[in-house]
């Protein structure tokens, strides 16, 4: 207790920080664009390093297109003002595919080819687009699929050392309910299990200053009036561990994106669209009909 106290140099609790260099170190950290400007707004600029970003919504809304666009985003090289780091996507689902990976990439390079070109005098934009092709994107997306359960919770335990060796800067969970829904009948094992996970998604955010954006399935609740509502997977307990929760759902003809929680940011809502090239602002894009 006393060394809890005083610490080894005789400053109480050693290791504390002040709210001041907080503030001077969150200052510094940008943030994962998602390519559409209205939702980057909502997420005060994009997905944000050093927590936990959870996407929840219907099949279909568009979870694990934003989860490929972050992939991709993450790529930008400095001199666009991003963070030039690699991703790991880990799939449970069997959603990921390459030949969309290939077409948001293809997207992202076309981008910021059109800024360096509309630039010919930021010779570090010239620079930097000459090695930032589709292939180099492509290769800089790591996949783990996991089938059940305990392959996800064997990925998750060697991570931080991958992160680190490769300069992830973005782990894309998709989706961390899947194996939770279906593989458990014993509720007090899987909830051990599930906070273990979201434990250790926490510490390799925090630790290695990277995004970590998990993808969340959305069940339906009674009410008590007798009428139900969607709402996300894994309880009340699993809610607390992401630090910013959106929501997507249809609005009319719409995608829309709902921030439900966030330390920082008030409540709001994104329109948000989904083209070949990945995630983009609503342009008069309406959704498919069926069939």
């Amino acid at each position: 207790m006393k060394v809890v106290r005083f610490g080894v140099d005789g400053a109480a609790l050693a290791g504390a920080k002040s709210a001041s260099e907080m503030l001077r170190l969150e200052s510094t950290r940008l943030p994962i664009y998602t390519f559409c400007q209205e939702l980057d707004d909502l997420l005060g600029g994009g997905v944000a390093v050093g927590e936990i970003t959870e996407l929840c919504g219907c099949p279909g809304i568009g979870k694990t297109q934003i989860g490929i666009q972050l992939c991709c985003s993450v790529q930008i090289p400095d001199a666009f003002g991003g963070l030039a780091g690699a991703a790991v996507y880990v799939d449970t689902e069997g959603s990921f595919t390459a030949e969309r990976a290939r077409d948001v990439a293809a997207a992202t390079v076309a981008h910021l080819a059109a800024i360096s070109n509309a630039n010919p005098e930021a010779h570090e934009m010239v620079d930097a687009i000459h090695g930032f092709t589709m292939d180099h994107v492509l290769q800089n997306i790591h996949l783990f699929r996991c089938h059940e359960v305990t392959e996800l919770l064997a990925v998750l335990e060697t991570l931080p050392a991958y992160c680190a060796a490769h300069g992830v800067r973005c782990v894309v969970v998709d989706s961390v309910a899947f194996h939770f829904r279906q593989d458990f009948r014993d509720m007090a094992l899987r909830t051990a299990i599930l906070a273990k996970m979201t434990n250790r998604l926490m510490a390799l955010a925090t630790k290695q200053t990277l995004a970590v954006c998990t993808v969340n399935q959305v069940t339906v609740k009674p009410n008590s009036n007798g009428g139900s509502r969607l709402v996300p997977a894994l309880g009340e307990s699993y809610a607390h561990a992401c630090a910013t929760r959106v929501t997507l759902s249809w609005e009319d003809d719409t995608r829309v994106a709902y921030l439900y929680k966030s330390p920082r940011l008030p409540q709001g809502r994104a329109r948000y669209t989904v083209t070949t090239g990945g995630v983009r602002d609503v342009r008069g894009v309406k959704r498919p009909s069926a069939g």
